[in-house]
């Protein structure tokens, strides 16, 4: 097991009976709005209430952005919290109803990011409960005093209490499975987020850094595990890759920018556009030309500069481009004073059209916001916060994996890229396979992956490559009804390519397991049949 340093959330212990500023007392007939922050499996959301944070299974799909109405009933066994619908979703709030929010995890305001700092003790024990909340292949798991993403390498079940033991072995923190001190009746069952009635009220206070704690069923029996698994700090292999936005989140982020540069200033506003610093609304005003959906439709040039640009502006070769850059500039006229070198029209075109260095600015804008905004606002910051900070660690992790030892030279460097397009709101994905340094110039010539979500086709999976000047196309569709459609257009393929190479081969094949690996799937050198991206 591994857990995700940089996704911990620390949980802060009552004292004296007094909870922490940001708790948020719940009473029954309270009505809550929530912001829907992200979104996983289509219900598993992060939810943003005021001052703290929940992961929820939500009775019903949400997507990101999404603003949502939660009540809070009494009842027998506590406090309930119930999906309000929509006008028009038809209103079931009673016990037992599909709108019953089953599973709450209040999650701490911002990430503990030092978890060295005496957190941890070796030789102490603790356990972690599995909250049945996942993303990005990671399972969500309450320590205790804090929550954190883990990857998990042996079998678990949701509500069940693993007992663990902290090692350290130099500067590493490990935990392994402590000894079996505990009966088969430790493993616990989950239940509704149901909170206890208070003692003088029917009322429950829920802090944005603790959890509430699920009833226990005695009786269940624990899974089988291997013997000393171990949880190990991230950063070491085998940790997942973290997921981008997609592209309705991106949708979303689009309109906020620019609800943020058009709106009228208002005195009761943290985010009056009059009060924007400027480097922010450079940076916001960038990020609407970068972020600009492209058309399919027309010039197919203008849409090929598009994609280019896309991929060039992504953010994951700033650095590159800028070092190259740098020192074109200073080998015509020597060493530039930083100054002199940041006006200079070049650097500054990087700066305005590259993806990166404007969520950099946006993110730092966000984070120095007061954490008492009002709700408005704080859900706009919230939905900013969350899309821009998994953008960015998306870009972070592709250009460390760059600078890795591969494991075998012959895999292919794979980097990945979101595609905005206008007819599309759903996923459009580029993968781009590039061979390692050491290799020559023909093999370095990159293979292209492309995924698009229609509707209504579902997820296509596209695969591209050349030996010499003949292409060779590869559609993977998901059933053969969809083979047939796309069997009887592919002769205009075939033309429209026909100026451009030799020969165009097309395939269409029914194969749904190359449509899901399109994420994490390792190509290996194919000898010369590659693809020149520069067509």
């Amino acid at each position: 097991m591994q857990i995700q340093w940089p996704t911990l959330f620390q949980q802060k212990p009552t004292e004296g009976g007094k909870f922490s500023p940001d708790a948020m007392a719940l009473r029954a007939g309270d009505q809550l709005t929530a912001a829907v922050l992200e979104v996983e499996n289509g219900r598993d959301a992060l939810l943003s209430l005021g001052k703290f944070k929940a992961y929820a299974r939500m009775p019903m799909p949400v997507v990101s952005g999404q603003n949502v109405q939660i009540r809070v009933e009494g009842g027998e066994q506590g406090l309930r919290l119930m999906m309000v619908p929509e006008q028009g979703q038809g209103n079931q709030a009673r016990s037992g109803s599909p709108l019953e929010i089953r599973l709450f995890e209040p999650v701490s305001e911002r990430p503990f990011l030092s978890p060295n700092a005496g957190m941890l003790k070796a030789g102490e024990t603790l356990e972690g409960r599995i909250t049945g909340f996942e993303k990005d292949g990671l399972k969500l798991v309450d320590f205790g005093r804090f929550k954190a993403f883990t990857k998990i390498d042996f079998p678990v079940r949701q509500g069940q209490v693993v007992p663990l033991q902290v090692v350290r072995s130099g500067q590493e923190i490990t935990l392994a499975l402590a000894p079996q001190t505990r009966s088969a009746a430790d493993a616990r069952e989950p239940g509704p987020a149901s909170f206890p009635p208070h003692a003088a009220s029917n009322q429950a206070v829920v802090s944005g850094q603790a959890a509430p704690k699920q009833p226990a069923v005695q009786g269940q029996a624990t899974p089988s595990m291997p013997s000393e698994p171990t949880l190990q700090t991230a950063g070491k292999a085998g940790a997942a890759t973290p997921a981008p936005p997609t592209s309705g989140e991106v949708a979303v982020l689009r309109d906020q920018i620019r609800q943020l540069l058009d709106q009228p200033s208002r005195p009761s506003s943290s985010f009056n556009n009059a009060d924007l610093p400027d480097p922010m609304k450079k940076a916001l005003t960038n990020l609407q030309q970068i972020l600009s959906p492209a058309s399919p439709e027309g010039d197919v040039g203008t849409l090929a500069a598009r994609v280019r640009a896309f991929v060039e502006n992504s953010g994951i070769y700033f650095e590159k481009r800028l070092a190259e850059t740098v020192q074109k500039l200073e080998g015509r006229s020597g060493p530039l004073p930083p100054v002199e070198l940041a006006e200079q029209p070049a650097i500054r075109n990087l700066m305005v059209t590259d993806l990166k260095p404007n969520l950099l600015v946006l993110r730092q804008f966000l984070d120095a916001q007061p954490q008492d905004a009002q709700a408005a606002d704080r859900h706009l910051l919230e939905t900013l916060k969350s899309v821009v900070q998994r953008a960015v660690s998306h870009i972070d992790h592709q250009q460390t994996g760059a600078t890795e030892k591969p494991v075998d030279p012959d895999v292919l460097q794979a980097f990945s890229h979101l595609l905005f397009l206008t007819d599309n709101p759903r996923n459009a994905q580029l993968k781009v396979y590039y061979a390692r340094k050491g290799r020559d110039g023909e093999q370095k010539k990159p293979r292209v992956s492309l995924l698009l979500d229609m509707d209504p086709m579902g997820a296509v999976r596209t695969d591209l490559w050349m030996m010499g000047r003949d292409l060779n196309v590869t559609f993977f569709v998901p059933n053969a009804d969809i083979q047939t459609l796309v069997q009887d257009e592919q002769h205009r393929i075939g033309e429209a390519l026909k100026p451009v190479f030799n020969t165009v081969a097309v395939n269409v094949v029914v194969n749904e397991k190359k449509i899901e690996a399109f994420d994490g799937e390792e190509l290996f050198l194919p000898g010369q049949r590659q693809l020149d991206v520069s067509v």
